[in-house]
C-alpha cells in the first residue's frame, strides 16, 4: 500500500483529501488554573488542522470569541446566576480574562428555547424554573441573612444558602411550587456543562475536544496519540481551609 496512504488513513484523511489549509487564530484559550497540562493548546496548528472539520472549527471559534449577551435574565436575576456560578465552579486559580463565562451561556439557551426535550414532574419548564429558582435563591438568602442579597453575601454565607437549597428544606415561599434539591441539580448540571463545552476547561484537563475527522487510534488503557495531552507536571494538592476556632 502507498505510504502516503497510510499516513492519510492515520491522520484521518481519506485518500486524496488535502487537510484544511486554515490556521488556528492567533490568540486562543490558556489552560489557566491548576492544572497538570499547562502547555497544552487544544487550538495549536497541528490539531486545529488535523482534528476538526470546517464546522466544528466554526463552532469552537464562535465558544471563545462571541460571548452572549444579557437577553432571558433581568439584570438582578443574572447578577445572582454569576454569584452562583462562582460558588458552584469557583475559578479563583484563574486571571480574571482567562475564566470561562458561564451565566451568558445559561442566559442564552433559555433566550432560545434550547433544552434536553424532557422535564421532570416536580420542575416547571426551564424558563419558568429558572425564574422561581433564583428568586428562591434571594428569598432564602434574606431568610438566613437578615435581608440581604444573595449576591451581597460572603462567600461562606452563599455556601451556606445553596448547601440548604441542595439538602432541599430551605426557607422562603418559592420553594413551595418548586423542588428545591431538583432545581439544585439541574442548575449545577447546566454550570458544569457550560464550562466543560468551552476550549480553555479542555486545555486544563487535557482533553482533545472533537477528534473529526482524524480520530483516535491507540484506545487501550494507558495508551495515548501522540496529539494528545501528556503530563507535564503533578497537579498540586488542593488548598485546604481551615476550621475557625
Amino acid at each position: 500500500m502507498n505510504p502516503r496512504r497510510i499516513l492519510g488513513a492515520l491522520e484521518g484523511f481519506r485518500p486524496g483529501e488535502v487537510p484544511p489549509p486554515q490556521s488556528p487564530p492567533a490568540s486562543r484559550p490558556p489552560a489557566g488554573g491548576r492544572t497538570p497540562y499547562p502547555d497544552y493548546d487544544v487550538m495549536a496548528p497541528d490539531k486545529w488542522s488535523h482534528d476538526w472539520d470546517e464546522k466544528t472549527r466554526r463552532v469552537v471559534l464562535d465558544r471563545v470569541l462571541n460571548v452572549p449577551d444579557r437577553v432571558f435574565f433581568t439584570e438582578l436575576e443574572f447578577a445572582i446566576l454569576e454569584a452562583v456560578c462562582r460558588r458552584l465552579l469557583p475559578q479563583d486559580d484563574r486571571a480574571p480574562e482567562q475564566r470561562v463565562p458561564i451565566a451568558p451561556f445559561v442566559d442564552q439557551r433559555l433566550a432560545t428555547g434550547k433544552g434536553n426535550g424532557y422535564r421532570y414532574e416536580d420542575l416547571p419548564w426551564d424558563d419558568e424554573a429558572y425564574r422561581l429558582g433564583l428568586a428562591g435563591i434571594d428569598g432564602t438568602s434574606r431568610a438566613l441573612f437578615g435581608g440581604k442579597a444573595f449576591a451581597a453575601l460572603t462567600d461562606e454565607e452563599q455556601d451556606t444558602v445553596l448547601g440548604s437549597i441542595e439538602d432541599g428544606d430551605p426557607p422562603g415561599k418559592q420553594w413551595q411550587s418548586l423542588s428545591a434539591s431538583r432545581f439544585f441539580k439541574n442548575l449545577l448540571h447546566d454550570v458544569l456543562n457550560t464550562y466543560y463545552a468551552h476550549p480553555a476547561a479542555w486545555n486544563e484537563i487535557g482533553f482533545s475536544g472533537p477528534a473529526s475527522p482524524r480520530g483516535h487510534i491507540r484506545l487501550s488503557l494507558g495508551k495515548r496519540d501522540p496529539w494528545e495531552a501528556g503530563e507535564s507536571r503533578p497537579l498540586p494538592p488542593p488548598a485546604r481551609r481551615r476550621n475557625k476556632e
